[in-house]
This record gives C-alpha cells, structure tokens and sequence, in this order.
C-alpha cells in the first residue's frame, strides 16, 4: 500500500513540476512587464523623469551628476504631472534623484545610447532630444532584471524548504503577480538592480550557512576552507554592488556580517574569535573597498559628514509634506489612517504618481484574502510550535535561515518607518526589496489554508470578516445598510475555501484508496479530472493577480493617464 501512494505521488509531482511552474511563472512575468513598459504612457511612474535624466546626463558625457539647489521644483514638478506630462513641458529640470549611488545609471548608460536616436518624432522639449524608444528599452532592462530576480527568489525559497517546492513556486508566483511591484519593474528606476543584487547576496550567504552547518560535525572542514572563504568573498562583491546601487542595502549588510558571526561562532569549536573576525573581514573588505569611492566624492561634494547625500537631499527637496507638518495640520488618528490604509492600497496597487487606484471592490478583496493568507500563517506557526506536533521539525539551517530572514523583514519595516518619520510617504513599494520574506509568509499562509480543517476554519474566519467590514465595524446592522458587493466578494471567497478544501478531500483519498492489487493507471483515469481542478484552484489567487495586472495597464492607467 504504501509503495504504490509513494509511486503515486511520485507519478503527481512529474505531473506538475517545479521547473515547470517556475518557467510558467518567468514567461507570464515576462509578457506582463512587457505590456506595462510599452503600455504605461511616458513619465506616468514614480520619480522616473528624474532616473531618466540622471542616465541621460552619463551618457551625454557630463559624468555622474551632482545634486544641486533648484533640482526639485514642487510647483512645477505638480503641474507637470497634473497636465499629464505633455510635450509642451519639458521633464529636464526633474533631477532630484541625482544623489543615488551611480551603478544602475552606469549599467544602464549603454542602453540608451544605444537607442536614444532611433525616435525622431516623439521629444521632451530638451531640444528635440528623443526619449520614445530610449524609454521603452530602459522599461524592458528593467524587466530582465527583474525577471532574473525571480529565479533568484526562488532559487533562495528552495535552497531553504528543498523538500517543498511548491512554497518556493509560491513565492515566486506571489512577487511575479503582484501588480504594483510588475508595474515598477516596467520603469525606469534603480530598484531592479538593487533586487537583484540584494537576491544574489542573500543567495550566496544562505549557500554558506547551509554549507557551514552541514559541515558542523564534518571532520573536513579544513579541506573545505578555500570554498567558503570564496563564498564570503562574492557575498562581499555583492553587497558592495548594492551599496552602489541603493540606500536600503546598508540595511541589509550589518544583518548578513550579524549571521556570518552567528554561524562562525556556532559552528567552530576552538579560537572562535579568530575564525569571526576573519570571515566577517572576507565580507566587509570588498563592501567596503567597492563603496569606498562613492563616499569620498560624496563627502567632497556635499559635506564631509554627509558620505551618502541624505542631509544635503532633504535640503533641496524642501516643500514636500513632513511628518510634523502633517500632524499639525490632520492630527495624529488621520496619519494612522493614512499610514495603514495607503501602504496596504499602494502595495498592491496604486498606480501613475499614487493618483490611480484599483477598484474599491478590488481592495476588499484583497483586505479579505490578506486575512485568510494570514490565518493559514498563524495556524501554519502554531502547528509547528505546539508540543507533540505531526509537522515536520525544522532543521538547523532551516531555523536559522528563518531568523535572518526576520531580521531582513525587520529592517525594512524599520526602514519604512525611520523614512516616514522625516517625510509622508506611504508608499508600498518601498517595501518590496524585502519580498523575499513577505513572499514566502504569503506561500505557508497559503498553502496551509489548503488543508481540509484549516480551509473550514478560515471560511468562518471569512464570514466573521465580511459582516464586519460589509457594516463598517458593526455600526449598520440594517440590511439596507450593509455594502452588497463585499457580502458578495465574502461569500465567494467562503465558497472557494470550501470547494478547495473539499477537492484536497477528494484527491488525498484517491492516494489513500489506493492498493496493490489493481493496476496504478486504473486508479489515474477516473480522479484526473479531481486533480487538475484541484490543481487549478491552488493556482486560481495567483491567475486573478495576473489578470488584474493585465486588465489594469490596458483599462485604467493607459487610458487615465494618457495625455490630453
């Protein structure tokens, strides 16, 4: 009996591979990038005239650019977005982004020589300078790379869960479909390189703890030290890179040196101290070394207490809403307000300049599945810690890879926050080089509500949830009162719960219905239809993401935002 359910789940997971999935996922990232890079009308993206500019003015041969007074112009940089950017205006003045470290710009500098002179017609008002086709191109490299970014999100998920890939296909499904992040990475902007490099740094430091702490017991970890010095070392190329690329990723770097010398420490049994140090120095050496020349131009530049331009940047983008500002003129309970229900809203999906919004109803639905994804992530932690569990107990690497990843989620959150303490900026994005974590808790919450109980369960948690919002917290209990629409989103939503609980029912009895005595393919033919629905329901949130990031570039922002 149990030889035969084995050769059937063998049989099941052919069927439906993670390689598969994976590539699936990569072409429909790569077709949805596509529609928004060439779809979204120009400029209609947050900050990229000013990115734009900053590649422009590389390749024109003026060097890296220098952050001065009069680079941010509130007034006017409004009433070109209000007037829809159109040509008349020209985007050039917008250059307040010229502060960034300059990797992105330098990689992307070949790109738009390359094909800035191919568009004749379509112009700014810089002299006639063509940006139509330059624009697009820069759009596309950002998504290849975010597209490679993916494979290294899942290349991450399953080098931590190799048992259970479908959580790492779930995680990259979750980051590839969620439409605000498609819609970023179909711009102009410097965080698709620093994704990927912050991925690929992440990548290599878990390669090293799961080879470090295999090797714990290991009587050959002498033979061994060459490998894992040279991992150290591309961890540190990496994070240099980053360093050039972005702000957050000095975030990132003392968490990774934090779990270098956790591990070192755990793992060496004499001269602990020697054997830190020198590992956190095959990391901090070429960060350092790579990042060093940025600094002392910056420190010349804008002042030699400012090696990163962050104080000289707030001075010359005076005018936008700070934080205190806004408390004296709304009060405290209106920022919270704003704070929770913006960051949750421009996270999925507020587009154009944070003026285009996705449908009220599509936000419900999205605050209901929030929920249940997050009932499945407690139930999932609860089953794991609750003595005399039947789950799988973590290994080692596993529980350490889990604590770093907490610490990266902790930093961005962190980061979130200490910016939005100097300025109001509740913008979702700002989270998404930290979709690692926040991908991977969306797969176990998920993938737990798959189970028979745990699906019931959320189904009440569902109903509970959509009389509560349905009559504003309880305040209308009349029936003429309650909103319609998201009694209806609740009660679809219960039904799929059920339906998806009922058919994981069905498919787990097929296996277990199986038996020696009649032939594999007998049992195969009857309950394929079961499977292959069932198979189609585990997948349906994230097809409805994908659909909603298509119907959302061709229906709302192109047409909204298409100058007059």
């Amino acid at each position: 009996m149990k030889r035969v359910t084995t050769k059937l789940q063998l049989r099941l997971s052919k069927n439906y591979h993670p390689n598969r999935w994976l590539i699936a996922i990569l072409i429909a990232h790569l077709f949805v990038g596509t529609l928004y890079a060439t779809q979204t009308p120009a400029w209609q993206a947050p900050d990229e005239p000013a990115h734009y500019n900053y590649i422009a003015h590389i390749a024109h041969g003026n060097g890296l650019p220098v952050l001065a007074m009069g680079d941010f112009d509130l007034a006017y940089n409004s009433e070109l977005i209000s007037q829809k950017f159109l040509l008349s205006m020209s985007v050039e003045p917008m250059r307040y982004e010229s502060y960034q470290p300059p990797l992105y710009y330098l990689v992307a500098t070949p790109i738009y020589g390359l094909f800035a002179g191919f568009e004749v017609n379509n112009t700014d008002g810089r002299n006639g300078e063509p940006y139509g086709i330059a624009l697009i191109a820069l759009r596309l490299f950002g998504v290849l790379l975010a597209t490679i970014s993916l494979g290294l999100l899942y290349a991450c998920a399953a080098t931590i869960f190799p048992a259970r890939p479908m959580l790492s296909i779930g995680a990259a499904a979750f980051a590839a479909a969620l439409p605000m992040h498609a819609a970023m990475t179909a711009s102009v902007n410097n965080d698709t390189l620093a994704e990927l490099l912050i991925l690929a740094s992440v990548l290599i430091l878990l390669r090293w703890m799961k080879q470090r702490l295999i090797e714990a017991h290991s009587t050959q970890r002498v033979a061994n030290q060459k490998p894992e010095r040279n991992l150290l070392f591309m961890l540190g190329l990496l994070l240099g890179l980053g360093l050039l690329t972005k702000i957050y990723v000095y975030a990132l770097l003392p968490i990774c040196l934090f779990m270098v010398l956790l591990i070192t420490w755990r793992t060496t049994g004499v001269d602990r101290v020697t054997h830190a140090i020198s590992n956190v120095g095959w990391v901090l050496t070429p960060a350092l070394l790579i990042a060093l020349p940025m600094w002392i131009r910056n420190m010349w530049l804008y002042g030699i207490t400012d090696p990163l331009g962050l104080a000289w940047h707030d001075l010359v983008v005076a005018g936008q809403p700070t934080l205190l500002d806004w408390i004296a003129q709304y009060g405290w309970p209106a920022y919270w307000e704003r704070a929770f229900s913006f960051t949750f809203r421009s996270f999925w999906g507020v587009f154009g300049w944070l003026s285009i919004f996705l449908d009220e109803r599509v936000y419900t639905l999205l605050t209901i599945g929030s929920g249940v994804v997050a009932f499945g992530l407690l139930w999932a932690i609860l089953r794991t810690l609750l003595p005399g569990s039947k789950r799988p107990r973590l290994n080692e690497f596993q529980r350490w890879s889990l604590l770093f990843l907490g610490l990266m989620l902790l930093a961005v959150f962190a980061c979130y926050g200490l910016y939005n303490l100097k300025f109001v900026q509740h913008q979702g994005r700002y989270l998404f080089w930290g979709l690692l974590p926040i991908s991977l808790l969306v797969a176990v919450g998920g993938r737990e509500v798959q189970r028979v109980r745990v699906g019931v369960a959320a189904s009440a948690l569902v109903i509970s949830l959509t009389l509560w919002l349905s009559s504003d917290g309880l305040r209308y209990l009349s029936v003429d009162m309650v909103d319609k629409w998201t009694l209806l989103i609740g009660s679809i939503v219960t039904i799929f719960l059920l339906l998806q609980s009922l058919l994981r029912r069905e498919v787990n009895r097929t296996i277990l219905s199986v038996s020696n005595r009649l032939p594999l393919w007998f049992h195969l033919v009857p309950n394929k239809a079961f499977r292959h629905i069932y198979v189609l329901f585990s997948t349906l949130p994230f097809l409805l993401l994908f659909i909603l990031s298509i119907v959302t570039i061709l229906f709302t922002i192109r047409p909204i935002l298409l100058p007059f």
